[in-house]
């Protein structure tokens, strides 16, 4: 008596396919994503006023240079709620300006201050 057929071992082997193509999804749909330096993990407060190193890469999925109120970022360059930044607020530097933005629990940035 055999354990399995030629129909079982084939689905078996298709499997990863839907996830294979949603993650080529997310890696094409964040192509030309901007990135920015970041300090590598929320902090407690407002970020302006913190020394935490800011030596970390993220990514936004806004046209500006730096992330506006309403852009996604992300912690890596693929669209998906799984690379989200966690919420709370971040010290970021776009050349050699430097900003705090706030960090929702959907990915968004709800507020953004010049430091």
């Amino acid at each position: 008596m055999a354990l399995g057929n030629a129909n079982t071992s084939a689905q078996s082997r298709g499997k990863n396919k839907p996830v294979v193509v949603k993650r080529r999804k997310e890696v094409v749909a964040a192509r030309y994503y901007n990135s920015f330096l970041s300090t590598g993990k929320p902090l407690p407060s407002a970020a302006c006023g913190t020394r935490a190193p800011v030596s970390q890469t993220f990514y936004h999925d806004g046209s500006a240079a730096a992330p506006a109120v309403g852009d996604l970022v992300y912690s890596k360059r693929r669209a998906g709620e799984g690379s989200w930044l966690p919420a709370g607020y971040y010290k970021i530097t776009i050349g050699r300006s430097s900003y705090s933005i706030q960090v929702n629990s959907s990915g968004a940035v709800a507020a953004r201050t010049r430091c």
